[in-house]
């Protein structure tokens, strides 16, 4: 079926006559395969712009619109290309319509064969004149027809625009597309095409082997199919708000970063603010950014080249590196709080109580905090929080800062909504993943009644970009352990009933999950997971159970058994210790510290190398400043040994979870449900669970209901202590 994106909304300036043509074009496609793309984000030189309208069609391969909303009066004169004008057009005397879409569609052509390996793909240009007829031009330009491929404002029909595109020459010759062809094609031009590809051995490794880095390697070579939603979110830029919420795995970072390059490169004036919670994702962040732009560019734009205009920023910062809130302190002159200075508290609840202050401090001194044209928040469930006395006026400190350091939109970009004013706020959380704080960071928990005002009426902009997108499609977790993940946070097969969830069909249905049953207390609900919304490939390639657990009489034979699984992984399985594996610890206060230790004295004993987040050195116990490096999570040649909320945002091939004694101590703690949640979805591939003493506790029993239940949740519904639902 016809897919089509438009890029940004339309209400700039001479946009009316490239949204006729863009509609026309949809119609014209309607029930067939296409792909199109209003102002698709193409900036590999100086010269070139960005393709008005740009189509993919599996017979004629890319075509490219190029938009003049003229008046015949307007054109003067017309030799080849060129084109003379009565009077300016956008301050230019002269244009070269075809030249400019015969420049774009070489261009694309190349880049798609780049990425697609397709050598045989057809690319045609063609300039389009919505405000005058075949009739007018004809009459006054008729004999150069030939000259420059045209489409008028009376093929605008389904039929006619379609015959257009058909009876235009090629740029580039090429064959009809067959199913292969088309989804490479479509790869390309689209975000799942281009991911970085992971860098694993043994590709070449033989299909009917089980060993863990073969499979691994069989599912990198994987391709996931074109991912209309991930279009919407990466290449789409909102007149304003715009809420995205993700199950984990869905990709929010990587769309994030990728939505943040697009940004820049559509608008370089711009100044940008790409946010995130975890230290440890610093790296990550910064290597997306960097590669979407080199993607986008054929390397010709870097951060570096950017960063003076795209920042991307910790939520707080620190003396040796910016952050959101120290950049927005600079902004007021006022010294920033640091950790230390800031009342005893969580990390979340110690930044909103800055935030808090920043803004007193911005109304006391009456200073504006405008200095971003857009704010990206990444990790955004781990910036709210319910105590009262860190919310601003009955809005949570964070987001209303980030708020108030933009400038509103252009009212030339607000299209005719209505709203007073508009920000460019965009915020992507998984509530499931919050582990301080148990607010939902919907627009209404955010802003309270200034929510309304913030997004504005209705649910769509004009121009069809969404104000709120809900994820369901995990690309990272294989779908038995997202099940699993799922089952265990939540509760759902819990002997006492559900602690947190969903509580009506539409919003399960909305994170990729078909459901039978009412949600109606007493009554039994089924939950399954449709391959589709689970892509990782791995089910179907091994057939060993994916989520294992075991108890064990104490704490030592855990360990003792932790070491021999992460050994034969290491020899048998053929995986690198860092990155294909993770070892997660949870609990509250102390205990992941202790149970950290003790993973790392065993881990030592038996000579594996062991890296502690946070750390300059691996194979030393925690280290103290000025021996740290806060972004640290990895190091080559080493096992990470990490507390949950470290965890966070990163994951691993094998992950091993350790230690839920400390969960099953305190099985209906809504915060260790969620550490155990993030710690099983930290996986691409195997979990194993384990603890000590365990065998007579509910937990167990829980968990072994979870991983017999082979992708099919069974469980009488009864409401949740917490509710998930999507309130907007």
């Amino acid at each position: 079926m016809a897919e089509f994106i438009a890029t940004e909304g339309f209400g700039g300036p001479g946009e009316a006559g490239e949204a006729r043509v863009f509609e026309a074009v949809k119609a014209a496609y309607a029930g067939e395969e296409a792909l199109g793309f209003w102002r698709y984000p193409l900036v590999t030189r100086q010269t070139v712009r960005e393709p008005d309208i740009l189509v993919a069609d599996p017979e004629l391969g890319l075509v490219v619109i190029e938009v003049k909303s003229l008046p015949l009066d307007m054109i003067g004169s017309v030799t080849g290309y060129h084109w003379n004008l009565t009077r300016p057009y956008y301050g230019k005397t002269a244009i070269n319509p075809y030249q400019q879409a015969h420049k774009q569609a070489q261009v694309l052509g190349e880049m798609t064969a780049r990425k697609s390996r397709l050598t045989g793909l057809a690319t045609r240009a063609v300039v389009a004149v919505p405000l005058i007829t075949r009739d007018e031009w004809d009459a006054r330009f008729g004999q150069l027809l030939s000259d420059v491929p045209m489409l008028f404002a009376d093929q605008l029909t389904p039929v006619r625009l379609r015959r257009a595109l058909e009876q235009t020459p090629p740029v580039r010759y090429g064959e009809p597309l067959d199913d292969e062809g088309w989804l490479a094609l479509r790869g390309a031009l689209g975000t799942s095409g281009n991911v970085p590809k992971r860098q694993v051995r043994h590709l070449q490794a033989p299909t009917e082997s089980r060993r863990k880095i073969d499979l691994i390697a069989r599912c990198a070579r994987h391709l996931h199919a074109f991912d209309l939603q991930q279009e919407l979110i990466a290449k789409t830029i909102p007149p304003g708000p715009q809420r995205i919420r993700g199950i984990a795995g869905s990709g929010k970072t990587v769309l994030l970063a990728q939505k943040a390059a697009n940004m820049h490169l559509r608008h370089p004036e711009w100044n940008i603010a790409l946010v995130f919670f975890s230290r440890s994702l610093y790296d990550q962040i910064k290597f997306q950014v960097d590669y979407w732009l080199r993607q986008a560019t054929n390397g010709e734009r870097t951060l570096q080249t950017a960063q003076h205009r795209l920042r991307i920023l910790h939520a707080w910062g620190s003396k040796d590196q910016p952050g959101f809130y120290r950049t927005l302190a600079s902004q007021v002159n006022v010294p920033p709080l640091t950790v230390a200075n800031t009342p005893d508290a969580s990390p979340t609840a110690k930044l909103l109580f800055a935030c808090k202050a920043l803004l007193d401090d911005a109304r006391a001194t009456g200073t504006s905090l405008q200095i971003f044209d857009a704010v990206l928040i990444d990790e955004g469930q781990d910036l709210v929080h319910e105590e009262v006395s860190l919310s601003f006026q009955e809005k949570q400190a964070f987001y209303w800062m980030a708020y108030q350091s933009l400038r509103p939109v252009a009212r030339d970009a607000l299209l005719d909504t209505g709203e007073p004013e508009s920000r460019r706020l965009i915020w992507a959380y998984d509530e499931a993943q919050s582990l301080d704080s148990l607010v939902i960071p919907s627009t209404r928990a955010l802003f309270g009644d200034a929510g309304a005002q913030v997004f504005g009426a209705g649910v769509v902009y004009r121009g069809g970009i969404r104000k709120s997108e809900i994820m369901n499609r995990c690309y990272r977790t294989p779908g038995p352990v997202l099940l699993a993940a799922h089952a265990l946070g939540m509760g759902l097969l819990r002997e006492g009933g559900m602690l947190a969830g969903l509580t009506n069909r539409a919003d399960w249905k909305a994170i990729g999950y078909d459901v039978d049953g009412q949600f109606r207390s007493g009554s039994e609900v089924v939950l399954t997971r449709s391959p589709e919304n689970s892509p990782n490939p791995l089910p179907g390639f091994t057939p060993e159970p994916l989520v294992t657990f075991e108890s064990f009489l104490d704490r030592a034979a855990e360990l003792r058994a932790l070491v021999a699984a992460v050994q034969r992984d290491l020899a048998e399985g053929g995986l690198q210790p860092s990155r294909h594996l993770l070892i997660v610890v949870p609990g509250l206060d102390g205990q992941p510290y202790g149970l950290q230790k003790a993973v790392f004295d065993a881990l030592r004993e038996a000579g594996v190398s062991v890296y502690l987040p946070g750390n300059r050195d691996a194979d030393v116990p925690k280290q103290r400043w000025p021996d740290t490096d806060p972004n640290g999570f990895w190091r080559e040649g080493s096992v990470t040994v990490s507390p949950v909320m470290q965890a966070k945002g990163n994951e691993a091939d094998v992950v091993y979870v350790v230690g839920l004694d400390h969960v099953a101590a305190q099985e209906d703690s809504i915060k260790l449900r969620n550490q155990l949640f993030v710690g099983v979805s930290r996986s691409r591939g195997w979990v194993h669970l384990s603890g000590s003493d365990m065998a007579q506790t509910r937990l167990a029993d829980e968990i072994q209901r979870v991983i017999a239940a082979d992708g099919t949740l069974k469980f009488v519904y009864r409401p949740p202590k917490r509710q998930l639902d999507d309130v907007g």
